[in-house]
């Protein structure tokens, strides 16, 4: 079952058998947001270009987004990572870029779908103007800016893709394959969760070393060319916090938990 905002409770208690649709636009709103890696997306530039644009309008405390949220990011693979004839868009409805960060990396999957938080990248103006009022929701926009697809739901994988067959919307080879990527390359971290001290393995020397906590604060940061780390945590409080290494324009991320 979705999750319903506050104001969706609402008007379920007092018109549930008008709520056919997740959105109740036909036409698409022209947006504009700014995703996690700090790139703009223009909906009508995707549209004035041929494309389709599948969006998931999420929050990211939200359990059936979690649930969901890999399932979307198989499709984007599937066809192209936007790369071919459909444009795939996570958008949050309220949260920080870090807590929109946290929930793309512990649920979304490696290498997902550009993601625009709710606080910073403008997705809230965006949940607004499409009158979205339950978690998630999957529309589909086509290139004239029709909303051909109010509400994909039930949805996971299968669902989906049968969706864009059904537009003759071509699959893809990705040009990102998650399996390419070399686990030689990637750093570890443990125990996980940590208590006093947490050891990280760097593939190589060189790197900045940093922990974020979920506003996106730095509560520690080095720079080192060392491979093997002990990062100090035991003064740091409980709770989810963000690992994250840059080397040689690199950036990996890993959450870590804190535990007393």
């Amino acid at each position: 079952m979705k999750h319903l905002t506050l104001l969706a409770i609402f008007i379920a208690a007092t018109c549930l058998s008008s709520m056919s649709a997740q959105t109740s636009l036909t036409q698409a709103v022209d947006f504009t947001v700014t995703d996690l890696g700090g790139n703009d997306h223009n909906l009508f530039e995707y549209l004035d270009a041929g494309q389709y644009v599948c969006i998931d309008f999420f929050a990211y405390w939200c359990g059936p987004c979690q649930s969901t949220a890999p399932e979307f990011n198989v499709v984007y693979h599937d066809y192209g990572c936007n790369a071919g004839e459909v444009t795939f868009l996570s958008i949050e409805y309220e949260g920080t870029d870090a807590l929109t960060h946290d929930f793309e990396t512990s649920f979304a999957g490696a290498e997902p779908p550009p993601a625009a938080s709710g606080a910073d990248g403008g997705g809230a103006a965006v949940h607004a103007a499409y009158g979205i009022a339950a978690f998630p929701t999957y529309i589909l926009i086509d290139p004239t800016g029709a909303i051909v697809e109010q509400d994909i739901w039930p949805m996971d994988a299968q669902i989906l893709s049968g969706v864009l067959d059904s537009y003759n919307i071509a699959m893809l080879d990705c040009t990102v394959d998650v399996n390419d990527v070399d686990d030689a390359l990637r750093f570890t971290a443990f125990p996980v969760p940590a208590n006093d001290m947490l050891q990280v393995v760097l593939p190589v020397g060189g790197a900045q070393v940093e922990l974020l906590n979920l506003l996106g604060q730095r509560v520690l940061q080095m720079s080192t060319d060392d491979q093997n780390l002990t990062l100090d945590v035991a003064e740091l409080p409980v709770g989810s916090y963000v690992l994250r290494v840059i080397s040689a324009g690199d950036i990996q991320t890993k959450n870590i938990q804190l535990l007393r």
